[in-house]
């Protein structure tokens, strides 16, 4: 009896949870400007990208970031001395691309112990030329008014920090439509409710923009140099000293790699689950309150006469919310992609328990070991 009802409460929870992140998507998309911003000035911009190991599709990334209406950028790619595509990549690229300053960087070994990205970013800072700089993952594209936006919504008063949400894009396998499918229908949401509940107080490692003289009054990147979560650290830094971290209205995208295999996309989510374990306990924890999928399973399996209603409820919330995110980041195919909800969240709350136990994440080909708050140990 008491199983049964602690199925029923969470079941009943994720219903009020969903219907949360019903209203969040709803005023975000009400709240957001019909045309963009303009900027007041176009500072110089430049793009630091940490690309080492990048996957085949560098290219058209960086094309991406190259091909933006902005009249003053650089880009900069960190690579390791042993990254040949990535190294082609971004030879094809600036030949494409003669008049934007586009420089490949050799960054050094990544350290035990330490952050390989921040690393790079360390190298690449060294090298930055313009007062404003933004920070992208090396599987990120971008829209090509992307650098404007950032710059008219970095130029609001007390803005520290711009950072974006993001949608994935799957290749034709199911491991990576799965995938995408939990990032689209899930994360954004997430990222709302956190906003709306306590405002933003971290940065996603997507794109974050910010004033080189901001980065400088809260450490600097040596600041970052042995934690992991890099991105959460650097928007919790500079909410701390009371600027504001702003949600861009520009949406990106990431592109799930080709070829992924099961055993990379496992150790990449658990990576992710237990960093926002040491980083946020109590939001790795109300993370349960996601899983309206594995929750109405077991509500129909232990009591089926009593808890279907619920049970219902609960899946029909989730899939609204799932659709409403995904539409908000601009995930092409959404609503064809929603019967694939109830396997995204299986195999998510799999990986959240697991990430319950255990102190160890691979990234990159490294093992860590992740100390108190993220710090890395070894």
């Amino acid at each position: 009896m008491v199983f049964v009802t602690a199925v029923g409460l969470l079941a009943a929870a994720s219903c009020a949870y969903y219907i949360a992140a019903l209203l969040v998507v709803w005023r975000h998309g009400r709240d957001q400007p019909g045309t963009p911003t303009e900027p007041r000035s176009q500072p110089g911009i430049s793009i630091l990208k940490p690309a080492r190991g990048a996957g085949a599709d560098l290219v058209d990334l960086l094309r991406s970031h190259a091909a933006q209406d902005y009249p003053d950028f650089e880009i900069l790619v960190g690579i390791g001395d042993d990254d040949s595509p990535a190294r082609a990549a971004v030879r094809k690229v600036q030949a494409h691309f003669p008049r934007t300053r586009i420089q490949l960087v050799d960054c050094p070994a990544p350290a035990g112990g330490c952050n390989g990205k921040v690393e790079a970013l360390l190298e690449l800072a060294r090298r930055a030329s313009k007062p404003v700089w933004v920070l992208s993952d090396a599987d990120i594209e971008v829209p090509s008014g992307y650098l404007a936006s950032l710059s008219a919504e970095l130029q609001a008063p007390n803005t520290g920090m711009v950072t974006c949400l993001y949608r994935a894009e799957p290749d034709a396998s199911l491991l990576t439509r799965l995938e995408a499918c939990r990032i689209n229908t899930e994360f954004p949401s997430q990222v709302l409710l956190a906003k709306r509940l306590q405002g933003l107080r971290f940065g996603l490692g997507s794109s974050m923009a910010l004033r080189a003289e901001t980065l400088a009054s809260v450490g600097g990147f040596p600041a970052l140099h042995n934690v992991i979560g890099d991105d959460y650290h650097l928007g919790a830094r500079i909410a701390a000293e009371g600027l504001s971290v702003r949600l861009s209205s520009t949406p990106v995208s990431t592109r799930l790699s080709r070829g992924t295999t099961w055993r990379h996309c496992w150790r990449r989510q658990l990576r992710w689950s237990r960093t926002i374990r040491k980083q946020r306990p109590l939001g790795h924890f109300s993370l349960a309150l996601t899983f309206a999928v594995p929750w109405s399973v077991l509500a129909l399996l232990t009591e089926p006469g009593t808890l279907w209603p619920l049970a219902a409820a609960a899946l029909s919330l989730r899939l609204l919310a799932g659709g409403s995110a995904a539409r908000l980041v601009r995930a092409q195919g959404s609503s064809r992609s929603l019967w694939l909800v109830p396997a995204a969240d299986l195999c998510a709350a799999a990986v959240w328990l697991c990430s319950l136990f255990g102190n160890e994440v691979w990234w990159n080909g490294r093992r860590l070991r992740l100390g108190p708050h993220g710090r890395i140990v070894s």
